[in-house]
């Protein structure tokens, strides 16, 4: 590892919600939340400030910020519930370096006005939503028949697998399988089909955790992406280096970088185990959905044998791994993203995800996009996370002419351009011994 990196959060209270620098009791609304209880729960007990959730998940933000005014609670009454935190901030790694974060203890951020770039955004993606008749931000009927397509068509690839033993099929079946797990991305961040179990058909059927992801992608990489309280930032160390402001060990700068197809392989079985050992600590809740990756081994192994039942099963695992990591991978390692500087610079949080998320293959439609799992729309979808990603291309074109009005630099490549960038970054540190502040960008 290149040092401890702290993840642990401390909420500064388990009654009360912190939004915008003042505080909320949400305690006889949870039921009445669209989004479900567990979310507002998650988002005040994971971490010291809500204020990133609920500007971020609140497209129509002016008329969540009435309803949440009648809940709101004195500083008074809300400081003599505070729990005193521990220190956290510079913590020393192996080569005797510093990894520094800024914390801005006692400075947290307000709620944007409405002629910020991220407040007139929203404005605009909910008008357009409005129009399309898809108020919630919810999937296109286009959308929703293309995912049973394709949950129909995995099924019966899987059942083709095991019946030929084929590897070509197997490989077949892992894009098919890489499509639906995109579809599980995309569900997991809409209350609605998680509840539903689609997210638990697109991901959990592939040897994810549905359920981790809901709390550890959405509530946690999204809000403090390329920070060290994002979670995605070490996950792939340390072999892969993604933070910016550390130095790289030999191994780490000339090998791992350029051989990155081959730690992808692995990339399930690493989610995988990493729930497991969540499990086991009590961290993680078990779900029918941990069965599915040993069941798939099981009928194959049963099927084909211990050598050619686990290599077919190992492939299709493997395709996935390379396909749909590589491109996550490329979403925040791009060389902008690793801009420090520039992140902690912006003009708020919407703003901070443009300096933290790469796209490519811009003006590409819906259909279009499926060819890299529609991951190409990332800055879109870290703006508007609970927006279905059928909505991207359009929700683009508005970024594109807000980003203009607003004489701010939306980035974005090529996808083999975007790539190179991602191997430099593994290798080499862009911006060595720099400070990530994790409140950049305000709001």
């Amino acid at each position: 590892m290149t040092g401890e990196v702290m993840t642990c959060f401390y909420p500064p209270s388990t009654k009360y919600w912190r939004i915008g620098n003042k505080w909320y009791d949400f305690t006889d609304f949870l039921d009445q939340h669209p989004g479900g209880a567990q979310a507002i729960l998650l988002s005040r007990d994971r971490f010291e400030d809500a204020t990133f959730v609920f500007e971020a998940h609140h497209h129509e933000y002016q008329k969540a910020r009435a309803i949440i005014r009648k809940y709101e609670v004195s500083q008074e009454v809300a400081l003599a519930n505070v729990t005193k935190r521990p220190q956290r901030g510079t913590k020393e790694v192996k080569d005797g370096t510093h990894f520094d974060f800024a914390l801005d203890e006692q400075k947290h951020p307000d709620l944007l006005k409405n002629d910020a770039f991220y407040s007139v955004m929203r404005r605009k993606v909910s008008k357009y939503l409005k129009e399309v008749g898809c108020r919630d931000g919810g999937p296109t009927t286009q959308c929703i028949v293309l995912f049973w397509l394709i949950f129909v068509m995995y099924c019966a690839c899987m059942y083709w697998t095991w019946s030929t033993g084929s590897f070509l099929v197997s490989a077949l079946t892992a894009i098919v399988g890489s499509l639906l797990g995109a579809f599980g991305h995309n569900w997991v961040h809409q209350p609605k089909y998680k509840l539903w179990g689609w997210a638990i058909l697109s991901l959990d059927t592939l040897g994810f955790s549905s359920e981790a992801w809901y709390r550890e992608h959405n509530l946690q990489h999204h809000m403090y992406t390329n920070t060290p309280w994002d979670n995605h930032f070490i996950g792939t160390e340390p072999f892969l280096v993604t933070n910016p402001t550390v130095h790289r060990a030999w191994f780490q700068k000339n090998i791992m970088p350029y051989i990155n197809p081959i730690i992808l392989c692995f990339g399930v079985y690493g989610n995988y185990v990493a729930h497991s050992v969540e499990l086991i600590q009590g961290h993680e809740e078990l779900s029918i959905g941990k069965i599915f990756l040993p069941i798939h081994f099981y009928f194959m192994i049963s099927r084909w044998g211990i050598l050619h039942g686990f290599l077919i099963t190992f492939l299709f695992h493997s395709i996935i791994g390379v396909y749909y990591f590589t491109l996550a991978l490329m979403n925040h390692n791009a060389e902008h993203t690793h801009d420090v500087k520039g992140r902690n610079a912006a003009k708020d949080w919407g703003h901070a995800q443009l300096h933290s998320s790469a796209d490519w293959g811009v003006n590409m439609s819906f259909l279009q996009a499926s060819v890299y799992l529609w991951l190409n729309y990332h800055t879109v979808h870290h703006l508007f996370p609970r927006t279905d990603f059928s909505h991207h291309p359009a929700i683009q074109q508005l970024l594109l002419e807000t980003c203009k009005e607003h004489g701010i630099k939306y980035t974005t490549g090529s996808f083999i351009g975007i790539y190179k960038e991602m191997v430099t970054s593994f290798s080499t540190p862009r911006s060595l011994y720099e400070t990530i502040t994790v409140y950049g960008g305000g709001v």
